[in-house]
């Protein structure tokens, strides 16, 4: 239903909610509302109101990507010793100033709990009824410093172009046909809205690598201990590795041959490419020019 909803979005130029702020926990339950308040609308398609569920599907979609997003950047401080500012995302060469050790009960913990925020960020788009217990469960599990973390929503026109459910549609099907992918690598943070719902496309395992080379800084794709553990298990698989807009092509680039050893085989895909960028995704959905 949420795909459906939002083809009558316009995909060109990003909505105002794309750009808010609120704590984590206020987060989950906005997203929890809109997942009941649509899934009720499904069950009952007559007594929808076309103009209230767009909206609705809107505000959820530009929201969903906060869980993965707040719970990544959790798993970065824990494991590079940084602190959780509310509101403050760290770079990684400033962990020297600080140096908060953290025992690997609590790695193991940031950990388990960012693979859980994927699965449910899924759920919620899924519009999945298990959606408001388990949200509510998962919330109720977090450190209280988590909670209170105030998640900042940026207006981005390309990411919102290239999370057009059209185009993830499109670049699914070619996917599936010319490659057939064990698991969807992504580069995050732009990445996380139409990742999540490319994913649900294919039916396929999602993992997201923190490499933002324009918005954090960062100057190679910050795969941990943890990640090569985790990814272990597919290293005799085939990985699609996604990025969602390919300006100059140097992101995508760099994130390939960094993740590429992990698997036996990989292709590189993204929604958009411009057409002067000096990388050719092996899968693309569109090319623009402006």
């Amino acid at each position: 239903m949420l795909p459906e909803l939002l083809g009558a979005a316009d995909w060109m130029n990003p909505p105002a909610e794309m750009e808010f702020a609120e704590p984590y926990s206020a987060l989950l339950q906005g997203i929890a509302r809109n997942v009941e308040a649509l899934a009720g609308m499904r069950e009952n398609p007559g007594a929808a109101i076309w103009s209230e569920a767009l909206d609705l599907a809107v505000s959820l979609y530009t929201r969903v990507p906060g869980i993965v997003n707040v719970l990544l950047n959790y798993k970065i401080c824990v494991e590079h010793e940084l602190p959780l500012h509310p509101t403050v995302y760290y770079e990684l060469k400033e962990a020297k100033k600080y140096r908060i050790g953290h025992d690997l009960a609590v790695v193991e913990d940031a950990n388990r709990l960012y693979r859980q925020s994927i699965e449910l960020a899924r759920s919620a788009l899924r519009l999945d009824p298990s959606f408001v217990g388990e949200s509510a469960s998962f919330l109720a599990r977090l450190p209280a410093e988590l909670k209170a973390f105030i998640y900042t929503g940026i207006r981005d026109a390309y990411t919102w172009r290239g999370s057009d459910p059209e185009l993830l549609s499109r670049l699914a099907k070619k996917v599936k046909e010319e490659f057939a992918p064990d698991i969807i690598v992504a580069a995050a943070h732009g990445s996380i809205m139409p990742a999540l719902l490319l994913s649900e496309f294919l039916s396929l395992p999602l993992y997201f690598i923190r490499f933002s080379m324009f918005k954090r800084n960062d100057e190679e794709p910050i795969l941990t201990f943890s990640d090569q553990a985790w990814l272990f298990g597919f290293r005799d698989k085939k990985a699609l590795l996604y990025d969602e807009d390919v300006a100059g092509g140097r992101t995508l680039t760099l994130f390939s041959e960094r993740i590429s050893p992990l698997f036996a085989q990989t292709r590189t895909a993204c929604s958009l490419r411009h057409a002067g960028a000096t990388i050719r995704p092996d899968f693309c959905a569109r090319v623009w020019w402006d």
